[in-house]
């Protein structure tokens, strides 16, 4: 897939990048859900640098003020701030939306979720396990109740995964009433979260408005390869030991949040295709480029059951009906 104008991969890391992103973040406010931790941290550590004002947008107050302390001793004078929000619950998204709704808002980074799911089945929101509830639904209805907002250019990052590409999606089963098991759980949350993200973005393009959905994979990231931050990410032995085991084909958090960041900022992205998606040029790590999402994912049945769900999410209402 190429855009319609040249796109230049970004480094590898977060650091290395500074000066690619340098002002590219001024006078904008960018949201970043589970930003205290994991890519969602090196995410907004990245948006800092760039001078974008972060909203770190958190279950737990006392984890982002840790992960802001960390930011700020790093990027003196940057601009943060903390909302409350846990995707695995609706009135927490209207709450967060609330908060939003008149402020000023340039990028939404879905990235809040759970990546190990439970060994048993959960049940979530709308009848769904707990990995669907929480990695999408909530998600879905934020996007629903700031679905005005995308008459400016809003750029909402949607966060997909390579393991979408390793095992099929059931659109039939995607509440996994029956077969359950993790990794399928985890799996199938993020294919719907890349069907969801693209058809937006189509949907944008129908309705003629100039905010943008971009569905991104940050690669196989891992602890055991990210810097060592103090109450961020503080690996032992073990996990650094299997890191260093995997190098080969992993990378750390803070390469892995570059494609969070450059989907957020990158100006070539404004006439990308509609449709576009961002990962590692090699799947699980590499430079960043314009990627082909699983096959799944781009085609209609999927993108409908997504669709679908994101209605159900906003209580019937489709904000973004034509």
């Amino acid at each position: 897939m190429k855009p319609a104008m040249p796109y230049s991969k970004p480094a590898t890391d977060i650091f290395a990048n500074r000066q690619r992103w340098a002002q590219l973040g001024q006078d904008k406010t960018v949201v970043v859900t589970g930003a205290n931790s994991g890519l969602g941290f090196f995410a907004s550590l990245g948006l800092a640098q760039a001078g974008a004002k972060v909203i770190l947008a958190c279950r737990n107050q006392s984890r982002a003020e840790a992960a802001m302390e960390q930011i700020r001793l790093r990027v003196p004078g940057a601009d943060l701030e903390f909302m409350q929000y846990d995707s695995a619950r609706i009135e927490s998204a209207m709450g967060l939306a609330a908060e939003l709704r008149h402020r000023p808002l340039d990028v939404l980074i879905a990235n809040a979720g759970i990546i190990r799911a439970p060994q048993i089945r959960h049940e979530g929101l709308l009848g769904y396990e707990q990995i669907m509830s929480t990695n999408f639904i909530g998600h879905a209805r934020l996007v629903g109740e700031l679905a005005e907002r995308f008459s400016q250019p809003l750029r909402f990052i949607g966060l997909g995964s390579m393991s979408t590409r390793m095992l099929s999606t059931d659109p039939q089963n995607l509440a996994l009433e029956r077969d359950y098991h993790p990794y399928r759980a985890y799996v199938q949350s993020k294919a719907i979260v890349q069907a969801f993200t693209i058809a937006l973005d189509h949907r944008l393009r129908q309705l003629e408005l100039p905010g943008r959905a971009l569905a991104i994979h940050p690669g196989y990231s891992v602890s055991g390869l990210s810097p060592q931050i103090a109450q961020i990410n503080e690996p032992g032995y073990s996990k650094r030991l299997a890191g260093q085991l995997q190098a080969s084909f992993a990378q750390g958090k803070h390469e892995g949040a570059v494609a969070l960041v450059e989907a957020a900022l990158a100006p070539e992205l404004d006439v990308a295709p509609r449709g576009s998606y961002l990962g590692p040029k090699y799947l699980t790590k590499g430079a960043i480029t314009l990627a082909r999402p699983a096959k799944a994912t781009r085609g209609k049945e999927l993108q409908s059951k997504a669709w679908q769900l994101f209605v159900r999410a906003n209580e019937g209402l489709d904000p973004f009906a034509l």
